[in-house]
C-alpha cells in the first residue's frame, strides 16, 4: 500500500525524505478533487493531508472521510504548525494504523 502526503512544500518534501509519496497543493487548487483523484488510484492506502488544507474544506472533508472506506484520510499538522507545538508524526501514524 502507498501513502501519499498533500500539503505545503516543506511538509511534502520532508515526508518524501522519509519515503512517502507527496504532492504540493497550492492555495488555488481544489483539495477535494485531488483526494478523489488519488482515491481511485491503485494501491493508495492512506492520504495524509495537512490541517491548513483540511481547514479550507472541513465540512466536505469530514463527509468524505465518513463515506470512504479506502483509502484512509488522515489529517496531520504541517511543519509550519510545528513551530507552535511539538508533533510526533510516528505516533499519529501508529494510532491510525493500530500498531
Amino acid at each position: 500500500m502507498r501513502a501519499i502526503v498533500l500539503g505545503d512544500e516543506h511538509t511534502v518534501y520532508t515526508f518524501k525524505l522519509l519515503g512517502f509519496e507527496g504532492r504540493v497543493v497550492s492555495e488555488s487548487e481544489n483539495v477535494l478533487s485531488i483526494i478523489k483523484e488519488l482515491s481511485i488510484e491503485e494501491g493508495v492506502g492512506a492520504i495524509l493531508i495537512t490541517s491548513n488544507l483540511v481547514d479550507r474544506v472541513r465540512e466536505d472533508f469530514e463527509k468524505m472521510r465518513m463515506k470512504m472506506r479506502k483509502p484512509m484520510l488522515i489529517e496531520i499538522p504541517s511543519l509550519k504548525e510545528m513551530k507552535f507545538k511539538e508533533v510526533n508524526y510516528l505516533a499519529i501514524l501508529r494510532s491510525v494504523l493500530g500498531i
